[in-house]
C-alpha cells in the first residue's frame, strides 16, 4: 500500500465547475491512430441532477463498450459519444462487476464500429513506454493524451473519489507516471505498438510519500479487464431499474455531528423531491445506517441492498440526524428511473 491518497478519476460536473486542460502532446509512445478510432466520451447523468463524465473503449463493432463501473455509478442515463465521429448513442449497462471496477455497456442502435486494437498485458515490463487517452476533465472531443512509463507491475491500491468518499480496492494493477486526469477513467492505456494494454482508473499527484507534482497513474491490465467483462457478457446482469429509496448518498466515515457516536454510513447529500426517502423526513446531511433490517455501512452497501430489493416492496430505513438522533420509518420503495 502507498501512503497517499488514490483518486478514482472520473470528472464530476457542476454549474460551477471550470477546468484548466493542460496541454498534452503525443511524444513518445508508437501511434495511437487506431485505438483512438475506438475511444468514446461516456456522460452520465446522476440521481438528482448531477452528472459525471469519463472514458470508454469499443469492444465489439455492435456497440460494447468497455469502461469502469464508477464511470457509471449511480448512473439514471448514460449518454456516449464516439470522439472520432461525433455520433451518440444512449447506452445501458449489460452489467457490471463491483470488485474489480469494471462496466459493460451496450449502446443503443449502433453497429460497425471500429474496435480497440488489443495487446497483451502479461508481457508489460517495467520501463515500457505508455500513452494514456481519455476524456480529460470532461471537455470531450478529440481524447487528452498522457505519455509516460510503467514504473511498477502488480500494485494494490484503494481509491477513492476527489472528495474522499466511497472508497474500493482493486489489486494487481499496472503503475505508471503518465499524468491523466479527472474523466480519463475507462480510458486505454497504450503500448508502444499502438495497442490497449491497460483501463486507465486511479491516479495520485503529490501527498505523503510522493514528491510535489509526481505522479502515480493506475490502470487495470487488459487481461484482467477483459476475463470479467467475458464473464458479463456470458451471463449479462443488467442493474435492475427497480429499487429506489430517491437519496443521494457518500460513504460517512466520520460523524456528522458532535453527538453523533456511529460514523459508519451513507451520508445522505441529497433527497430527490417526493421520491421515499423525501416523504420519510430523510434529508441532506443525516446517515442511514439501515434498511430492511440490513446494517448500511457505506455507499456501496446501500447500493447492493436496493439492487435486492423490488418496487413496491416495504422496508424500514433508519438514519441519524446531524445531532446524533436516531429515526426510523416504513417506505415504500419506488421504481427507479430505467437507463436511457
Amino acid at each position: 500500500m502507498f501512503g497517499v491518497v488514490l483518486v478514482i478519476f472520473v470528472f464530476a460536473a457542476s454549474a460551477a465547475a471550470t477546468a484548466v486542460i493542460a496541454t498534452r502532446g503525443i511524444g513518445g509512445s508508437g501511434s495511437t491512430s487506431g485505438v483512438e478510432a475506438a475511444i468514446v466520451d461516456i456522460d452520465t447523468t446522476l440521481v438528482g441532477g448531477s452528472a459525471s463524465a469519463g472514458t470508454g473503449i469499443v469492444l465489439l463493432s455492435s456497440g460494447v463498450v468497455l469502461t469502469n463501473n464508477h464511470v457509471i455509478d449511480s448512473g439514471q442515463a448514460i449518454s456516449v459519444r464516439i470522439t472520432a465521429t461525433g455520433a451518440t448513442f444512449s447506452a445501458t449497462p449489460i452489467g457490471v462487476d463491483l470488485t474489480h471496477d469494471i462496466a459493460v455497456l451496450q449502446l443503443q442502435g449502433a453497429s460497425r464500429l471500429a474496435t480497440a486494437p488489443i495487446g497483451d498485458s502479461s508481457s508489460v515490463q517495467v520501463g515500457d513506454s505508455v500513452t494514456a487517452l481519455g476524456n480529460a476533465q470532461g471537455r470531450g472531443g478529440a481524447p487528452a493524451v498522457a505519455n509516460g512509463t510503467v514504473t511498477a507491475l502488480e500494485q494494490q491500491i484503494t481509491a477513492s473519489d476527489e472528495a474522499g468518499q466511497n472508497a474500493e480496492n482493486v489489486s494487481g494493477m499496472i503503475q505508471t507516471d503518465a499524468p491523466i486526469q479527472p474523466g480519463d477513467s475507462g480510458g486505454p492505456l497504450v503500448n508502444a505498438d499502438g495497442k490497449v494494454i491497460g483501463i486507465d482508473t486511479a491516479a495520485s499527484t503529490g501527498g505523503r510519500g510522493v514528491a510535489r507534482g509526481a505522479v502515480q497513474a493506475f490502470a487495470i491490465p487488459i487481461d484482467t479487464a477483459l476475463n470479467y467483462a467475458h464473464q458479463i457478457l456470458a451471463h449479462p446482469s443488467t442493474p435492475p431499474a427497480g429499487a429506489m429509496l430517491g437519496v443521494c448518498v457518500e460513504d460517512s466515515t466520520s460523524p456528522p455531528g458532535a453527538l453523533l457516536v456511529r460514523g459508519a454510513g451513507a451520508c445522505a447529500t441529497a433527497v430527490v423531491s417526493g421520491s421515499p426517502a423525501s416523504t420519510s423526513g430523510l434529508a441532506a446531511g443525516d446517515v442511514i445506517t439501515s434498511l430492511g433490517g440490513s446494517d448500511v455501512v457505506s455507499r456501496s452497501s446501500l447500493t447492493l441492498l436496493l439492487e435486492g430489493d423490488h418496487p413496491g416492496q416495504s422496508a424500514v430505513v433508519v438514519w441519524l440526524d446531524p445531532s446524533g438522533q436516531e429515526h426510523r420509518a416504513t417506505v415504500t420503495l419506488a421504481a427507479a428511473a430505467p437507463h436511457q
